[in-house]
């Protein structure tokens, strides 16, 4: 029983150790291939950039040796090549420097995957001192290079670099890419923005200037995304840009807290809508025509044409009188006849006038009755019912025809008098 129990146990740590063994071969296996992978020469920088990271530091520091020495075979034939150029013939030299364009091609790919290796060895915990070593060799032979190319290479070179597709003839196609793209978002932005100006017009409870705001956002937001697809197609990276929002948007959380006090009011004035564009409010001290309002102030117009911008915050925390907000006002006027007067004669008369206005109303029917008893009139209040927009039409002109009416029935309107009494005191002489 107890040798039966030992080859158990035995079986069972044999059994362990070749899954664990068959479980790591594969991953060994799986290492070797992704390094050679990183170390090939016909690797470019945007594979090399996925392939460096699952590595660790230690092999990202060997890789970082094996792309300096490639770098370093280049750069070797490079400078003989330039070294050797004003020793030979025109026509061999023409063949010499065709061949240190092909040469300055594979080091330049050489320089950006060594480029990648050093910034993924720095990213994942190497030592500065080890990574500072590799990156001034890195720029000390940049700076080598070009001292070492003649003066016919560099336009050589240029020239090139100018018809290469990844050189000037790229970025040409690149900003030719860009603008067409930029064409395209504007027109896509107004479609966009039309589309959804048709589809809230068919909610009538939204206002005018909520309906304004959301367009405002809708355009902006697909001019935004647009812009970082236009970005990313001529090759730019814009994953970085989301950091850099992001950062921005906390800085000038605390930098622009009144104006985003302004921007929470209003988007209270925009949803609960106590007033609407072209309505006749009276806020803050001010008052006029409603002629737009953005998400941080509203413009208002007074009857003398002037421009007042309130903030929304201090709308919002006062009261709003929105004069225009019913479709029907009362015209509240007091005319002062004198106590001599028939006050029954004047109401009669005011009457009259009411109805021969056409734009007072029957229904609510107007009010014309004695209001009160002045110190030096009879005070006889006319209070019609008009449409909102006629109100002011209405109160001027009612004024000046009961005026009229009151001269040709004899009523008149008096003016305060005073009546002095003087007593004469007797001199004591």
């Amino acid at each position: 029983m107890a040798i039966s129990s030992v080859l158990k146990s035995f079986l069972a740590v044999v059994i362990v150790a070749a899954a664990t063994f068959a479980s790591i071969t594969p991953l060994h296996a799986a290492s070797d291939e992704l390094l050679a992978k990183t170390s090939s020469e016909t690797v470019t920088a945007e594979a090399l950039q996925l392939f460096v990271v699952p590595l660790t530091s230690s092999e990202l520091a060997e890789l970082a040796d094996v792309w300096q020495g490639r770098l370093s075979e280049s750069m070797e034939v490079y400078v003989l090549l330039n070294e050797n150029i004003n020793r030979v013939g025109e026509v061999e030299a023409k063949a010499m420097r065709e061949r240190i364009s092909d040469v300055a091609a594979e080091s330049k790919m050489n320089t950006d995957n060594y480029q990648v290796v050093l910034e993924a060895w720095s990213a994942k915990g190497g030592a500065p001192e080890d990574i500072l070593v590799h990156q001034t060799y890195l720029d000390s032979v940049g700076d080598a290079a070009v001292r070492s190319t003649d003066l016919r290479t560099v336009f050589s070179l240029a020239k090139n670099w100018l018809l290469s597709s990844d050189g000037g003839l790229g970025l040409v196609m690149q900003g030719g890419v860009f603008v067409v793209a930029l064409f395209v978002l504007l027109f896509v932005s107004r479609t966009v923005r039309k589309l959804a100006a048709r589809g809230l017009s068919r909610i009538p409870t939204l206002s005018k200037l909520l309906q304004t705001f959301i367009l405002t956002v809708v355009y902006w937001l697909t001019m935004g995304l647009g812009m970082l697809i236009a970005l990313s197609l001529v090759g730019v990276n814009v994953t970085p840009l989301f950091a850099v929002f992001g950062g921005l948007s906390f800085i000038l959380g605390f930098a622009l807290q009144d104006t985003l006090g302004n921007l929470a009011s209003g988007l209270m004035i925009m949803v609960l809508k106590p007033f609407d564009t072209g309505d006749y409010i009276e806020i803050s001290g001010a008052s006029g025509m409603v002629d737009s309002m953005s998400v941080v102030s509203t413009q208002i117009r007074t009857f003398d044409n002037q421009i007042i911008v309130v903030p929304n915050s201090k709308i919002w925390g006062d009261v709003i009188t929105n004069v225009s907000a019913a479709k029907t006002r009362r015209v509240d006027l007091v005319f002062g006849i004198a106590y001599s007067d028939n006050a029954a004669h004047a109401i009669e008369a005011l009457k009259v006038e009411v109805a021969a206005d056409p734009r007072c109303l029957l229904d609510p029917a107007p009010e014309i009755f004695v209001g009160e008893l002045g110190d030096n009139s009879v005070n006889v209040f006319c209070r019609p019912w008009v449409a909102t927009d006629d109100y002011w039409d209405v109160y001027w002109g009612l004024t000046g025809s009961v005026k009229e009416k009151f001269d040709q029935e004899g009523i008149s309107i008096p003016f305060p008098q005073r009546d002095v009494h003087l007593n004469p005191v007797e001199s004591n002489e």
